[in-house]
């Protein structure tokens, strides 16, 4: 089967959706499918050779880059079809790449699918911008509240699928005891750790602000943050009059795993804005395979991760005080 796959960033670009895509064009070529990547930012050399990568760059976080990228490959595709025919187009996204990828499927003659990683902006849901889906062959949400959003705008239930997302759990294993130990060895301790786009979502700001009261607790804590985004140099600055925060910035796969096995804790302080909301976050998932208690806020597809008091604790959103506290 040949595959085209679009997505708007890719590796080494932190982030679940960019995981997802790739270890999920792993697989597919695994099984001996061909897969074209169509993408706006990522390395072109992190696949084999038998999968083509398609990049546009454009400039990071701006505001229309989104519309432009998907014009591109919208256009990629339909010329790269007419030279050797895809079967598939899969899309990851939301509302504008249904459209775009909705369109494109029609032309072509072909079946396109979507997975959405994240929740739906609600000044979208309407029950008119259904017609955004109208040409997607079949929906994959990775979460139960994605879902509950497609229903709540009309969508036919027949139409979508759950599939959460995941994380290879053999990358966690057999990880070098004397590298944990020298990155233990750098930093004071507690360490705790979050990891993600640094975009609004995230609550960065919350977290940063949370670890300014347990500092007066512990002295010694260090916070690591992995990860790049729109609100970085925001963040930053706040963070400019506390010592022991370290902006890490992107890192390799690789590298990830290492600090997460070298930290004491992990957070996500996510909150739900208007257009951005959780999905399932994978930094999630890699931080419980690293063996690390979690603190997470109880939004998106966070709850359907951490069970309060079991395997982790879940704090409302929002709340600096709160997330500290833990």
């Amino acid at each position: 089967m040949r595959i085209a796959r679009v997505i708007e960033y890719f590796l080494p670009h932190v982030g679940g959706m960019e995981r997802h895509a790739f270890a999920l064009t792993q697989e597919q070529i695994k099984l001996g499918h061909h897969v074209d990547l169509f993408i706006g930012f990522g390395d072109e050399n992190l696949l084999p050779d038998t999968c083509k990568i398609f990049l546009q760059f454009l400039p990071m976080y701006s505001k229309i880059r989104r519309f432009w990228f998907n014009v591109w490959a919208y256009r990629q595709i339909q010329k790269r079809h007419r030279a050797n025919s895809y079967d598939i187009i899969h899309l990851h996204g939301d509302f504008i790449e249904a459209y775009f990828g909705g369109k494109l499927s029609k032309k072509l003659g072909i079946p396109a699918v979507i997975t959405i990683h994240a929740g739906l902006n609600k000044r979208l849901l309407k029950p008119k911008n259904a017609e955004y889906f109208k040409n997607i062959g079949k929906i994959i949400c990775v979460s139960d509240e994605i879902a509950e959003d497609l229903k709540s705008i009309g969508i036919s239930e027949n139409k979508f699928v759950i599939i959460s997302s995941g994380v290879y759990i053999s990358d966690f294993r057999g990880v070098d005891k004397n590298k944990i130990a020298t990155l233990r060895y750098q930093y004071s301790k507690p360490i705790i750790i979050s990891v993600g786009v640094l975009r609004i979502n995230k609550g960065f700001e919350y977290l940063i602000e949370a670890f300014k009261h347990i500092k007066k607790a512990f002295d010694s804590v260090t916070l690591l943050i992995i990860g790049d985004g729109p609100e970085k140099g925001v963040l930053q600055k706040k963070a400019r009059d506390l010592s022991s925060v370290y902006f890490l910035g992107r890192q390799e796969h690789d590298k990830v795993i290492e600090y997460l096995c070298a930290s004491d804790i992990f957070v996500l302080a996510s909150i739900s804005t208007v257009n951005d909301r959780e999905g399932i976050p994978t930094s999630i998932m890699e931080a419980m395979a690293a063996g690390l208690p979690v603190v997470a806020t109880k939004v998106g597809g966070n709850p359907q991760l951490v069970e309060d008091s079991k395997n982790g604790f879940l704090v409302n959103s929002g709340n600096s005080l709160e997330l500290a506290k833990l």
